[in-house]
């Protein structure tokens, strides 16, 4: 099967995944195994729905990569995070269930460690019409999927820990999923303006972090409170918001370094990155590829450099199953992630240089990682090239470690 952007839709394609409805995603726009219908592409666009799973011959091993179960439990804590945030939208002294956010994540976090197939596929929640709930949920996956891949360095900075607490990382997805719950109490003409915001609209944005920590702190662990006030901390020390003295009321520098709690340093990294894959009321949705190098290039500084390492070992610039053009003017299906050489993955073709459809594309598999004469130079129409060219390998990010 393969990720199709819903305006490459073309006639007789058929669905591997149903389409979840956007306000009850346990209930179905379409079924699979249903032919997909033109008439049906604009419903999906206003809806926000940027992609569609359909079958292909030659690539029905991937839907046993792809974890069905996984979108179930993203959808259970999507549910959870609609119904508290929307209650507090109705009426700001109501409680949220933070008990059942707990266990939600608890059970979440479990089932990733027993799944070896749902650790890179980034499996967004794009399907949804609420971007704060949707985020808020893709993030906590996102952080919870790097964490895993910072074992001993959990361990190392959370030193008031035993190694088992320094692990226990479903208060980081806790945390991650009520990152931005500050934001119900920003004006929603500021939350949603479509323009730049004024400075006196973003101070009153950035204020989001410590609505947040009200709301929450004393309720949940201290490690994810912590989540929620310093989510947009930068390793730098220019970010926010700034310390107060709990007695003085004096102001003092933001954190930096390693004194921001390393969940925190995780989290802004998630944030930033599903943020910009992501359509907003501002902005479209972004290639991961463009995204991961416009993080590299713009956002130097902000992120804790071990860090770094895990996440860009972790989020493929192609995601599996997405349709690229090569060099060579064919086209192909991304079908594994290589992290040592991330614009370099593994692919098989569908459609050779003059065109013509391969029949069997599992008999031309290529590991563009040993064909340094052919690149990904294309995907949806988009020329990626400047965006590939500085994608940095493992080898390089350990320099700045």
């Amino acid at each position: 099967m393969l990720r199709v952007p819903v305006q490459k839709i073309q006639p007789g394609m058929y669905l591997a995944r149903p389409i979840p409805m956007p306000n009850d995603p346990y209930r179905f726009l379409l079924q699979r195994d249903r032919e997909i219908p033109l008439d049906l592409i604009p419903r999906l666009q206003q809806l926000g729905i940027l992609e569609v799973w359909v079958r292909h011959r030659g690539l029905e091993f991937l839907e046993d990569i792809i974890d069905e179960d996984l979108g179930e439990h993203q959808r259970e804590i999507y549910i959870g995070v609609r119904q508290n945030f929307e209650s507090l939208m109705r009426d700001v002294t109501a409680r949220m269930e933070f008990s059942q956010f707990q266990t939600s994540i608890s059970s979440f976090f479990s089932y990733l460690k027993q799944s070896s197939g749902s650790n890179i596929l980034l499996q967004k929640l794009d399907a949804f019409d609420d971007y704060l709930m949707s985020h808020s949920a893709n993030i906590s996956y996102l952080a919870l999927l790097v964490g895993m891949n910072l074992d001993r360095y959990l361990i190392d900075e959370r030193r008031c820990k035993t190694a088992r607490e320094a692990k226990e990382l479903h208060f980081l997805g806790l945390g991650c999923l009520l990152h931005d719950v500050g934001k119900i109490k920003v004006p929603k003409e500021i939350l949603n303006k479509p323009g730049r915001l004024t400075a006196d609209e973003m101070d009153e944005m950035r204020r989001h972090t410590t609505y947040g920590y009200e709301l929450v702190k004393g309720r949940i662990p201290a490690t994810a409170s912590q989540i929620v006030l310093n989510h947009h901390q930068r390793w730098d020390g220019k970010g926010y918001p700034a310390r107060i003295d709990s007695v003085s009321g004096d102001e003092f520098s933001p954190l930096s370094d390693r004194q921001i709690p390393i969940f925190s340093r995780i989290a802004t990294m998630a944030d930033i990155y599903d943020a910009a894959t992501s359509k907003r009321c501002y902005s479209g949705a972004k290639l991961p590829v463009r995204v991961l190098h416009e993080m590299r290039t713009y956002c130097r500084g902000f992120f804790d450099p071990v860090v770094e390492k895990a996440f860009y070992s972790t989020v493929p610039p192609f995601p599996i199953g997405q349709v690229v053009e090569l060099s060579d003017k064919s086209s192909a299906a991304v079908v594994d992630f290589n992290s040592e050489f991330p614009v370099s993955p593994k692919v098989q073709c569908l459609r050779r240089p003059n065109g013509e459809a391969v029949k069997n594309p599992a008999f031309e598999e290529i590991d563009l990682s040993l064909h340094p004469d052919l690149e990904i130079v294309a995907v949806e129409g988009q020329d990626v090239r400047e965006w590939t060219v500085s994608q940095i390998t493992l080898e390089s990010v350990d320099a700045l470690v």
